[in-house]
């Protein structure tokens, strides 16, 4: 009898000592020790989109591998400037800890960057920096040396006698100005190589027609399309193929889709200048948690680009780059 009662005597100690435990924790915890949280905002959740996939797929691994909460939000549309604007609204209103975004180049962002600072939130912004009085930590492609790296691929794939047509999205785009920039300074050796830029918007059937017009048009020879963005890539492949000038007419994009590496295995595609969107993402909620924690953190991180052909694709090294979905840090 003594043993039974000694038993449930010290049972009920536990169970006070239990809930005493809680309550206090509750009561007296110091507040910032609670689970992190970042929203990371994307430009693009579609699941067709590779690039903002890949993205994605990288700040859910660094949320996982540190242990923080983490939402990603965004349009379903690439190029859905206004819905964007809806899910960074939104986040504000929740008040994460920080907040990742790729922002489009949109006049109402720099005030709701402001804003998520005026909140107290931390802010990193990935993919296309903004330029502001006081600018967040970035991380970004250098978008600049990819852009150079194009210009010097047109150059080798030529035989040193580049003549090219640019086919890219819109003339105010910030990604393409600097991808521009740097082609331009890969071509100053190699005099009127540039017939023409042209501008598609995001339009695989505009990027077609203006290829169309530049084979039928006006006489004007040329050698290459440098095309700066997937549906640009994929709009003039078409037409080559059509044609069957693929290989003849040299074709040189920018990131890769699943359609770009099969153009790329079929030879229609000459070359892809490659970011790494995977770690894009890791890196941003990697930054994104510095802050949070209050430790240094560069304010600007460049990541590199390769440049990826038919011939180099399958090393393993370019296969977890083409497949961005294969854990790559």
């Amino acid at each position: 009898m003594f043993r039974q009662r000694f038993t449930i005597g010290l049972a009920l100690v536990l169970f006070i000592a239990a809930v005493y435990s809680i309550f206090y924790f509750k009561l007296f915890s110091v507040p910032g020790h609670h689970e992190k949280s970042i929203t990371v905002v994307l430009k693009s959740l579609n699941v067709r989109s590779d690039f903002w996939q890949a993205v994605r797929a990288g700040s859910e691994a660094a949320a996982k591998e540190t242990g923080l909460s983490l939402s990603v939000q965004g349009p379903l549309q690439e190029g859905d400037a206004d819905e964007q604007i809806h899910a960074l609204e939104e986040a504000i209103r929740e008040k994460p800890q920080a907040i990742v975004v790729a922002p489009y180049a949109d006049d109402r962002m720099p005030a709701l960057f402001e804003q998520i600072r005026d909140e107290g939130i931390k802010l990193v912004v990935i993919d296309t920096p903004l330029e502001m009085k006081s600018a967040p930590v970035v991380v970004s492609n250098n978008h600049v040396e990819a852009g150079r790296l194009a210009g010097e691929t047109a150059v080798n794939e030529t035989k040193r006698k580049p003549v090219i047509a640019i086919i890219s999205d819109d003339a105010d785009a910030t990604i393409s100005k600097e991808r521009l920039q740097g082609l331009k300074h890969a071509l100053e050796r190699y005099k009127n190589s540039i017939i023409g830029v042209y501008y598609a918007e995001q339009s695989e059937d505009k990027a077609y027609e203006i290829a169309k017009k530049l084979q039928t048009g006006d006489g004007q020879s040329f050698n290459t399309f440098i095309t700066m963005n997937e549906s640009a890539t994929i709009g003039v492949a078409k037409l080559l193929k059509e044609q069957n000038k693929a290989g003849a007419i040299k074709l040189i994009g920018f990131d890769s889709s699943f359609y770009e590496i099969q153009l790329l295995e079929e030879g229609v595609l000459n070359a892809v200048i490659v970011q790494k969107p995977f770690n894009m993402g890791y890196l941003g909620v990697k930054k994104a948690l510095s802050l949070i924690e209050g430790t240094n953190t560069a304010p600007v991180t460049y990541i590199e680009s390769n440049v990826i052909n038919r011939k180099n694709m399958y090393l393993p090294e370019n296969q977890k780059l083409l497949f961005p979905f294969i854990e790559n840090k």
